[in-house]
C-alpha cells in the first residue's frame, strides 16, 4: 500500500515544489466540486436527471405555485454549513441505489412525513405573516398567529402547496403492480380536526364560529342531494366509519379521542421539529365527527350507531339495549330510517325470512306464509326470539285454527308399514306426526304441553312409554291382550310377522309364507322365541294342513338312487320332523310312524347293501338286505316304497339305464359282455326259467 510521505515539506530544495503541487491539487478538486455540487442542486437536475423514481412528485411540483423555486430551498435546512450540505447530497446516493435496484415504495413519502416535519423557517425566509395579505376560501378565516405561536409548522396545513397533486399518476407501485394512490390533503377538514375537536378537552376548539364566517352555508353539497336522507347519509357515515376503522388497523391505534389528541400534543412539544409525526394520521379523523359529536347519531336515532352486536342479536328478547325492547319505545325512529315494515317489509325479511330460514315473499300476507317457515324450522325460531308459546297458541285459539298438517291421511298413522331389517334394524318412523316431532318437539309442545312423549296428551293415545324401550321390545307379549292400543299406531295385519317371522311381508299372510320360510331356515328359530312345538302340529291338525314339502312327488322316494326328499330333510334337521312326529329326533327313524312305512330299522345299518362295499355284488357279498329277502324277513314291495328299481340296477345290473325296466335291456348287455358276470348273483336255471315264462305268455 501506497504511504504518503511529508519528506517533500521538509526539504528546503523540493518544498516548494510540493507546495505548488498541493495547492494545484485543492484548485482542481474544487474546480470539480464546486460546479458538481451547484449542479446537482438546481431544480433541472432534481427533476429531469436524478430523481426520476419521483416523476409524479416532479409533475405535482411543476403544477405547484413553487415550480420556479429549488429544490433545496425547501428540503435543506437554512443557512446550511457546507458539511450539512455534503452529507445531505451522500444521504440522496440512497436514492439512486432504490431507483436502479426497482425497491422503491410508491407514493413516496406515503404519510407526508416531510410536511410533518418541516420546520417553520424554510417558509418564513421567502414568506412573511407580518408583511403577508392572506386570502383565505370563501368563508374560512385563519388565525396563523394562534398556530405560529403553538410551533405548528406552515406544512402542517398547506403539505401539497409546493406538489399540486392534480393529474393522474403515472408510475407503477414495484411491490403492487398497481399505481400509487394521492397523498391526503392537509387543507381538508379532516386534517383540521387531527388537532381541533368538538369534544371536551380537545388539543383545539373545533366549533364552527373558531374557522368559518357568519353567514357561511356549512352544509356539505353532499347533504343537499335529494336522497341524502335517511339512505344517503348512512352510506355515507358507514363509509367514513370504514375508512378510520382500516387507518387504525394499520396504524395500531385504538381510537382517536381528545385523550389521544393530548398525547399526541404532549408528544410534540418534545420533537424539536414541532408537531411532527405525533399527529394522528388524515383518515384516522371520521370525516362525520367534524360538525357532529358522537351522541348526535344517538339522540336522533335513539340508539347507539352503527347497531351494536347485542342491539341486533340480543341474548333474551326482554334486553332493554337489544331491539326487540327498543323497537317499542322508539318504534318512530326505526321507520324513519326502515321505512314502515307494511310497505318495506324491513322486518319480515329478516323474523319472518331469514331468521326462520324461509324466503319472504311481500306479495303474501305473513298468515299464509308462517305455517311452511314452522314446518320447516320449527316454532323454536319463533319463541326463542319474538313470541311466547301463549303467543300461538292465543291466535291458534281464537281464530279457530287447526294446523293444516294435522289433516293430511298420514299424520296419525302411516299409509304404508314400516319394514325392519330382522334383528338387526328397528321399524323406522314414518307417521308424519313422529316426524315432527322429532325434528322439533317445541312445536309440539306449544299447543300440547311440555313434557314430550310423557306428555299427558301423547299419553293418552299411546298408553305405554314412547318411544319404546329396550325391555319393551323384548318383552311386550301383554300387547296380544290390548292389540288395540298396537294398532292405534300400528295398523298393517302383518306387523308383528315383519320382526318375529324371517321372510314376512307386509302384504301376505304370513301362514301363506311360513312353509318356504321354515324349510329355508328352519323352526328353530320359532321355539326359542314364542312357539312351542305342539304348536305345529295343533295348527296343521286343525286346518288340515299337509305341509306343502310332502306333497311333491319326490317326497318320499326320488327317481334313481337319490334319497326321497323326506329323508333329506331329516337329515338335514330332524328336529322339523319331530314338530309334527313325536318322538326323539335320534330315534324317530324306529318310531311308530316311521316303522308303519319302513317296516324295518332305519337308517341302514353299515354292510346292508354290500358286506364289502369295495367288491362287486355276488352271492357272498349279498348284505344284509340279501339275507332279508331270502328269509323273505322283507319284500321288494317294501324296498320300493322308498327306492325306485334303478336304485338295485345301479349296483346289480351295472350300466342298466334308469329310465328302462332291466328286463327290457339285459338283452344288450349280454350280448356285450356274455352272461358269465350274471351267474355270481343268478343261478344258471334262472336264466331258462325266465325264458321259458315268458316264451309260454308269448313275450319272446
Amino acid at each position: 500500500m501506497a504511504k504518503i510521505s511529508l519528506a517533500g515539506f521538509k526539504d528546503p530544495v523540493r518544498r516548494p515544489r510540493f507546495i505548488i503541487w498541493t495547492l494545484v491539487t485543492i484548485l482542481v478538486i474544487a474546480g470539480v466540486m464546486i460546479p458538481v455540487l451547484g449542479v446537482t442542486s438546481t431544480r433541472w437536475f432534481c427533476a429531469e436527471s436524478c430523481h426520476k423514481v419521483q416523476d409524479d412528485t416532479i409533475t405535482a411540483y411543476q403544477h405547484s405555485s413553487h415550480a420556479q423555486i429549488s429544490c433545496m430551498a425547501c428540503h435543506m435546512p437554512v443557512n446550511a454549513n457546507p458539511v450539512i450540505f455534503i452529507l445531505h447530497k451522500a444521504e440522496a446516493l440512497g436514492e439512486l441505489y432504490m431507483t436502479v435496484t426497482n425497491k422503491f415504495e410508491l407514493p413516496l413519502n406515503g404519510e407526508s412525513e416531510v410536511s410533518l416535519t418541516m420546520t417553520p423557517d424554510k417558509c418564513t425566509q421567502c414568506h412573511s405573516l407580518a408583511t403577508r395579505v392572506v386570502t383565505p376560501s370563501l368563508g374560512i378565516k385563519i388565525d396563523h398567529d394562534a398556530h405560529t405561536t403553538r410551533a405548528v409548522s406552515c406544512t402542517i396545513c398547506h403539505n401539497r402547496v409546493a406538489h399540486r397533486e392534480d393529474f393522474e399518476s403515472t408510475l407503477i407501485d414495484p411491490a403492487t403492480g398497481e399505481k400509487p394512490g394521492k397523498h391526503d390533503d392537509f387543507m381538508k377538514m379532516t386534517a383540521c380536526f387531527r388537532c381541533h375537536g368538538l369534544e371536551a378537552g380537545s388539543p383545539a376548539p373545533g366549533t364552527c364560529s373558531a374557522c368559518h364566517t357568519t353567514g357561511f352555508n356549512l352544509k356539505p353539497p353532499s347533504h343537499a342531494k335529494s336522497d341524502f336522507f335517511p339512505k344517503g347519509h348512512g352510506e355515507m357515515a358507514n363509509e367514513a366509519r370504514k375508512t378510520v376503522e382500516e387507518t387504525l388497523k394499520e396504524r395500531g391505534i385504538t381510537a382517536v379521542t381528545p385523550e389521544a389528541k393530548s398525547e399526541f400534543e404532549a408528544a410534540s412539544k418534545e420533537d424539536e421539529n414541532g408537531v411532527g409525526e405525533a399527529l394522528v394520521p388524515v383518515r384516522a379523523v371520521n370525516y362525520c365527527s367534524t360538525c357532529h359529536v358522537e351522541t348526535f347519531c344517538t339522540n336522533c336515532h335513539g340508539t347507539e350507531m352503527p347497531h351494536s352486536t347485542e342491539f341486533k342479536q340480543p341474548k333474551d328478547v326482554k334486553d332493554p339495549l337489544g331491539h326487540p325492547a327498543l323497537s317499542k319505545t322508539i318504534a318512530k325512529k326505526c321507520v324513519v330510517c326502515h321505512g314502515d315494515n307494511a310497505k318495506t317489509h324491513f322486518c319480515d325479511d329478516c323474523h319472518h325470512g331469514k331468521e326462520v330460514g324461509v324466503e319472504f315473499d311481500p306479495a303474501k300476507p305473513w298468515m299464509t306464509q308462517h305455517p311452511v317457515a314452522v314446518a320447516k324450522s320449527g316454532v323454536k325460531s319463533c319463541t326463542d326470539k319474538c313470541h311466547s308459546a301463549k303467543f300461538c297458541v292465543d291466535c291458534h285459539t281464537s281464530k279457530k285454527v287447526f294446523p293444516a298438517s294435522h289433516k293430511q291421511g298420514r299424520w296419525t298413522r302411516p299409509s304404508k308399514s314400516a319394514m325392519t331389517a330382522y334383528g338387526t334394524t328397528p321399524a323406522a318412523a314414518s307417521a308424519l306426526h313422529v316426524k315432527a316431532f322429532t325434528s322439533s318437539p317445541e312445536t309440539c309442545a306449544v299447543c300440547h304441553g311440555t313434557g314430550g312423549t310423557a306428555a299427558p296428551f301423547c299419553k293418552s293415545c299411546h298408553k305405554v312409554e314412547m318411544p319404546h324401550t329396550a325391555e319393551f321390545k323384548k318383552n311386550h307379549i301383554n300387547g296380544r291382550k290390548t292389540p288395540a292400543v298396537c294398532k292405534s299406531c300400528h295398523n298393517w295385519p302383518e306387523l308383528c310377522s315383519n320382526c318375529h317371522h324371517v321372510g314376512s311381508s307386509v302384504t301376505k299372510p304370513w301362514i301363506a309364507l311360513h312353509g318356504a320360510s321354515v324349510n329355508k331356515n328352519g323352526a328353530d328359530s320359532c321355539v326359542k322365541a314364542c312357539h312351542k312345538q305342539t304348536d305345529c302340529q295343533s295348527c296343521h291338525t286343525k286346518r288340515k294342513v299337509i305341509p306343502a314339502s310332502h306333497k311333491s312327488k319326490a317326497f318320499k322316494k326320488a327317481p334313481g338312487a337319490a334319497l326321497g326328499q323326506h329323508a333329506q330333510l331329516y337329515q338335514k334337521n330332524s328336529a322339523v320332523c319331530t314338530y309334527c312326529h313325536a318322538g326323539d329326533a335320534a330315534a324317530l327313524p324306529n318310531s311308530k310312524f316311521c316303522k308303519g312305512c319302513h317296516k324295518i330299522e332305519m337308517p341302514h345299518a353299515e354292510g346292508f347293501g354290500l358286506k364289502d362295499a369295495a367288491a362287486p355284488a355276488s352271492k357272498t357279498n349279498g348284505g344284509a338286505h340279501a339275507e332279508l329277502l331270502i328269509s323273505k324277513k322283507t319284500s321288494k314291495a317294501v324296498c320300493s316304497n322308498c327306492h325306485e328299481p334303478a336304485l338295485c340296477n345301479s349296483c346289480h345290473h351295472k350300466g342298466a339305464p334308469a329310465n328302462k325296466p332291466w328286463v327290457r335291456y339285459h338283452p344288450v348287455v349280454v350280448k356285450k359282455t356274455g352272461a358269465t358276470p350274471c351267474f355270481d348273483c343268478h343261478q344258471e336255471t334262472f336264466c331258462s326259467s325266465c325264458h321259458v315264462n315268458l316264451a309260454k305268455r308269448g313275450l319272446l
